[in-house]
Parts: C-alpha cells; sequence; structure tokens
C-alpha cells in the first residue's frame, strides 16, 4: 500500500508545487491540505488529492486528518511555508511521526525569539529591539541610529519589511505593521515590531540539512536585493564566489547559529551578510528556500534539497554527496510601473539562447501588478546554467533585458522594460 505523505499548505514561489510531483515519483500519494487552492498556480496540474479545510486550525486539521486516514497510512507531515512551521510541528507530535520540537520552530518563526537565542549564544547579528509602542520606537531611533529597518516578527518573503531613513518613516511603518489584523496567511500577528541596524553588506543564502542535531553545508548562494527602501530579491546566483577563510567562517556560524535555537532535523534556509566584522545571521528559515533557490542547486550539485527534506519528515536519513558542475542563476521578472498586466513579451527570444534553463511566468494577461515591495509582486523567472560565474551572470542580465512587460494605466498601455530594479 502506498503512503499519504500529507501537505499543510506550500510556498507560492514554485517548488512547493514541484515537490508534489516529485512526492509521487519517490512512492507516496501526496495530499494537499489547505483553506485556499486558488492561490497555488498549477496546483490542479499535480494530481494530488486536495483537501479544503481551515489549516490555521490545528484542532480542525486534527479532525479532518484523523476523519480521512489511518495511522498507518501517513507516511509523514510536512510544510514548505514559513507560516505553518509550527503547526506541522503540533501535528507530528500528536501523530507520533518524524519533526522538530514546536518550541524550536517557534524560535525559529518568532524573529524576535531569534535574535534572543542568538543574542544568548553570541553569534554576531544586527542590533535589535522589539517595540510595542510608538514611545519606544522613537527611543531606540537614538540607540541604534538611523537608518534602521523596521518589520515584523512573524511574516515572510519580506513583507512589510522597509529602511526608514526618518523618524516619520519609521512611525508610519511601525503602525502598518502593528494595525494589520492577520498575516498575509490570515493567521493573527505577534502584534511586536523588530527593529534592527541596516546592513549595507552582500548577503547569501545558506543552504544547511542537520540530522539528529549534526549540521552539514549543502551550498551557499550570492542574493542580489534591490528595491530600496523594500528587500527586492531580484537575481540569485549558485555557487557563491568565496575565499574558502569566508566560505569556512560563514558555515561555522550558521552551524552555530542552528545549534544555539536546538534544530534537529530537515533543511534550513539562512539568510546572513557578510560585514567588516564576519558573518552577521539576517534570519533563520527553518524550511527549504524559496525563490527556486533548490533548482539552482539540484542543477548544480544534483543534490535534492527537496528530497533531503521529505526524507527528513518520513524519518529516512539521506545520503549526501556534493560534486559541483558549473554555475546556476535565476533572475525574476518585474515591473517598475503598476497597472494591468498586458503582455510580457521576449519569452520566447530568452528561451531559445544557449544556456536558459528555463523561463516560467507567474502573472497572467489581466492580472493587477505592482512596483514590488516583496516577493509576492514578482510576475516571473528565468533560470540559467553555464560553466562559470561570469557567464552565468552576463547570460541572466543579457536575457532579463530582452524582456519587456506591457502593462495598461488607465486609457493607455505601456511597454515597460524590464529593469534591474
Amino acid at each position: 500500500m502506498r503512503k499519504k505523505l500529507l501537505f499543510v499548505e506550500s510556498n507560492t514561489t514554485g517548488t512547493g508545487m514541484i515537490l508534489l510531483n516529485k512526492t509521487k515519483k519517490w512512492g507516496y500519494d501526496p495530499v494537499f491540505l489547505t483553506q485556499r487552492p486558488d492561490v497555488y498556480v498549477g496546483l490542479n496540474e499535480t494530481g494530488c488529492e486536495i483537501i479544503s479545510c481551515d489549516t490555521n486550525s490545528v484542532t480542525d486539521l486534527i479532525q479532518v486528518i484523523k476523519s480521512t486516514f489511518t495511522s498507518e497510512e501517513i507516511a509523514g507531515i510536512m510544510t514548505t511555508s514559513e507560516y505553518y512551521l509550527t503547526i506541522v510541528s503540533e501535528l507530528t507530535i500528536i501523530f507520533d511521526l518524524p519533526g522538530n520540537p514546536p518550541d524550536v520552530l517557534g524560535l525559529c518563526r518568532n524573529k524576535y525569539k531569534t535574535r534572543l537565542a542568538l543574542s544568548e549564544a553570541k553569534i554576531k547579528q544586527p542590533m535589535f529591539r522589539a517595540v510595542h509602542s510608538v514611545e519606544e520606537l522613537e527611543e531606540e531611533i537614538s540607540n541604534i541610529g538611523l537608518p534602521f529597518v523596521v518589520k515584523p516578527t512573524d511574516e515572510s518573503s519580506s513583507n512589510d519589511v522597509r529602511v526608514c531613513e526618518t523618524k516619520e518613516e519609521a512611525v508610519k511603518q511601525f503602525q502598518v505593521i502593528i494595525n494589520k489584523p492577520h498575516n498575509a496567511r490570515g493567521q493573527a500577528p505577534s502584534k511586536i515590531v523588530l527593529v534592527e541596524e541596516f546592513l549595507h553588506d552582500q548577503e547569501y543564502s545558506v543552504e544547511m540539512f542537520t540530522w539528529q542535531g549534526v549540521s552539514s553545508c549543502v551550498g551557499i548562494t550570492e542574493k542580489h536585493v534591490k528595491g530600496y527602501p523594500y528587500f527586492i530579491e531580484y537575481k540569485h546566483i549558485f555557487p557563491a564566489r568565496l575565499t574558502s577563510d569566508l566560505e569556512s567562517e560563514i558555515i561555522q556560524t550558521v552551524s552555530a547559529a542552528l545549534e544555539a535555537i536546538g534544530f534537529v532535523n530537515g533543511i534550513t534556509h539562512t539568510e546572513i551578510k557578510w560585514t567588516k566584522q564576519g558573518c552577521s545571521i539576517i534570519e533563520i528559515n527553518a524550511r527549504p528556500a524559496g525563490g527556486m533557490i533548490p533548482e539552482l542547486i539540484q542543477a548544480v550539485t544534483k543534490v535534492d534539497l527537496l528530497e533531503l527534506q521529505t526524507k527528513s519528515a518520513i524519518g529516512e536519513k539521506p545520503i549526501v554527496k556534493i560534486n559541483h558542475t558549473g554555475c546556476a542563476g535565476i533572475h525574476f521578472i518585474v515591473s517598475d510601473q503598476p497597472g494591468e498586466l498586458v503582455e510580457i513579451l521576449g519569452v520566447d527570444q530568452v528561451k531559445n539562447l544557449d544556456g536558459i534553463q528555463q523561463v516560467t511566468l507567474t502573472s497572467k494577461a489581466g492580472d493587477q501588478i505592482h512596483v514590488p515591495k516583496n516577493a509576492s509582486h514578482r510576475l516571473g523567472f528565468i533560470i540559467a546554467k553555464t560553466t562559470s560565474y561570469e557567464d552565468t551572470s552576463l547570460l541572466l542580465d543579457r536575457a532579463i533585458n530582452m524582456i519587456k512587460v506591457d502593462v495598461k494605466q488607465e486609457q493607455q498601455s505601456q511597454l515597460i522594460p524590464n529593469l534591474d530594479i
């Protein structure tokens, strides 16, 4: 009998739907539990069983799972969504399945609690404070200094995160966060706002695999972020260009951070910046990376992060062998004008370029599009692979310059070059 692998929601940047398709190849029947099937592009095409329910309620999920499946049918319960990590952790405890302790995932989910744990372990990170009021916010202006980052403690994909250069900007952003009744997935927010030192440094994504508390590095991706004062990840390149000393310090720092929060099993996606003082932890995500980073890593190393995460969820220790071949990168398609999407031009020409692996559009004609402030405002992506970092970077730049976004603004349609924003 093929066992069921239950997924509680998913990320929306592509890898979640890819994992549903892969699950079937690995011998399991995927079951997708969601309260909004319509937000997932390609969900119906996966052919997996879809169950609509209140995924923000552990009680409802327990009832649905118990009434639909026997314990013997379930191989594991997992998610690729940041918002459902703690919920899944509670379910794995209840159904006696592999996973991480809820308190550990609670540390990862709440960015303030992460900061406290790292501070106690004396691990490098930006200066930070949690604020509950405008008065506390204004006090931190003199303590941390402007500009600083104002962000929620429990969001994802850079939602409501921005750099503030003035007291007025900081107060406005604080009020945006504190007055939101729920996060992007309809969950009650923590009502705590995090203020952090803004680091003007290169950012990297560090993918680690942990088994029974022992962590190893699968890869480090170079991230390119623009759109100031927001944080729009517009290009990733794997592997990052790093000296062996820098790479070693990054891996040691991230390993120490995972140990400090008590992470036990699975893939983690840690964002860091390399500063004059060394590696500084920006945040720890207890899940595989979004932004198609797993696809880049697999293209270069043959290591499938989604497979590692799945095996961890069913209690099977995978064998990790890493052999690098070439360099892969992704460039996201965005618009620098808001309006109604008419068409994205140049896709066929880009597909014909040597080295282009994939061109995918995540928006369609008629959609309302925005000048990007977070990951959900991206319109698609281009993936390339060549033999070197330099060639991959040049190919991505050439490809994105061939893309034009046709946007209808009020009474007119405007062709917008897909600028590196």
